[in-house]
Order: C-alpha cells, then structure tokens, then sequence
C-alpha cells in the first residue's frame, strides 16, 4: 500500500493511491479544515507464518496526514516462519504526520516483525505509537511460545536520531523489572516536533494517573514514552490519557 498526500493551497489532499493484496487503505469523509484520515484494513483478518505487508507514505511539504488502523492486527499462530509488516513515512518540510494504529495481538505461537522507518525534514512533525497485547486477558489467553520483533529507525535529514529494537520471545524474561514486570501489555511513543520537550512535564503528570505503569523523556526535540499494563484496556486508557495531555489528536477511529 502506497500513498502521497499534498499541500494543495493550504490543504491536504491525497495525491496518489496504490494498493493490492488483502491491506487495503480507506479516507473517511471528512470537512476540508481537518488533517485527512488514512485507515488501513487487513482484509485477510490477521497475520500469520509467511505473511508479508508493507505501508508507505510520503508527504508533500507542509501536508498533514493521520494513518490508523480499523481494529486491533492479530498476529496467529504461525505453520513456519515470521509474518512480516514494513512501514515506511517520509515528511518533507512543514509535513505532519501521526502513525496510531490499534493494538497488536499476539496469539500463543504468533510470530512477528515489524519494522517502522521514518525519513523527515528537520521542521517536520510525527507522533508515532505501537501497542501490543501479549494474548487477551478476558479469554484466558497466555503466550508462552511467541515472538515479536519491533524495530524503530528515524532519520532527520539523513542523520539517525533515533533506534529502538524490542523483541519478546514467548515469556522468557517478561518477569523482570527491566522487561515487562510481568505485565502482558506494552506501548512506545514517540513524538519528534519541536515543541516535544515540552511536553516532557505533561506526559509525567498524566502518566501519575494512568493505570499503566510508565515513564517519559525529552531530548533533542523528542518526547518518548514507555508503558506496561495489567491488559489492553488499561493500556488503551492510558495512552489516551497520555495523548490527551499532550495535544495529540486521536482518530476518529480509536473511538469506535
């Protein structure tokens, strides 16, 4: 799935759309004053062994775009090898850009990588956020022979500013204190814009009244967050909080 979305006189509209196989892409209806909505939908109803995806978005200068996902990816158990999706964002100057996709399931024997790249202009502005679900709690689900692989490169006019690899391998050191405690449920959140240091304090704050235990940091024009939760909808209502607190807008999607 490709798109380009461009500045057309102080308005973004989407310029190019290409898509094939099962991940296709919609834009809701919306006024002309608000940033677009690109939803992604996996016709095929989850991920498995072999499966290969990949989403590309370019954005024209000074052109904003929000990309989500309908519902939760569900990662199933895999045959043999690794489902795979590749998410590639390149924001010209003045672009904005945030990346919100519903949570990630992984299934007991799920098998997973995924790779997130950013390319930007220095005055360029995303939000990025991944949350995963190690099985559903409500159904009694555990994963205890499992992977995900995450891995984050960011680019800021061809220097790497930032890079993140976390992998989860069934529940091997999932108990520690420097893992996820115990926990079954975890999100990352980045936020590159030049007021992202700012923000430092009130995600701190909002984070004293989350059910989800977390922690944030500031540096070098970026505001990043990591939280750990009992299961999803604690995980859910605290990135909610957490985006509220910090002017981040949500899709239309994640309220319904």
């Amino acid at each position: 799935m490709r798109v380009r979305i461009a500045n057309a006189a102080g308005r973004s509209r989407l310029d190019r759309c290409y898509q094939s196989g099962s991940l296709k892409v919609r834009f809701p209806r919306q006024s002309d004053t608000e940033v677009p909505e690109a939803v992604l939908l996996n016709t095929a109803g989850g991920i498995t062994g072999g499966d290969r995806f990949r989403a590309e978005a370019e954005l024209d200068a000074g052109a904003a775009l929000t990309l989500t996902s309908q519902a939760a990816e569900k990662i199933y158990r895999s045959s043999g090898g690794e489902g795979r999706f590749d998410v590639s964002l390149t924001l010209a100057a003045g672009a904005r850009l945030a990346w919100l996709p519903h949570e990630t399931i992984l299934f007991d024997g799920g098998r997973y990588e995924r790779r997130l790249d950013v390319i930007m202009e220095d005055d360029a502005e995303a939000v990025l956020c991944e949350a995963v679900i190690l099985g559903r709690a409500a159904h009694g689900e555990s994963v205890r022979d499992g992977l995900i692989a995450d891995r984050w490169r960011i680019r800021r006019r061809g220097t790497l500013v930032y890079a993140d690899n976390t992998t989860i391998h069934g529940n091997r050191g999932t108990d520690g204190r420097a893992t996820l405690g115990g926990k079954r449920a975890f999100a990352s959140l980045l936020v590159l814009a030049t007021n992202a240091e700012a923000r430092v304090a009130p995600a701190r704050a909002a984070l004293e009244d989350c059910p989800a235990t977390g922690g944030a940091s500031g540096w070098d024009g970026m505001l990043a967050v990591r939280l750990v939760a009992d299961d999803g909808m604690a995980l859910r209502q605290s990135i909610i909080k957490l985006c509220n607190a910090t002017a981040i807008r949500l899709p239309r999607a994640w309220s319904i």
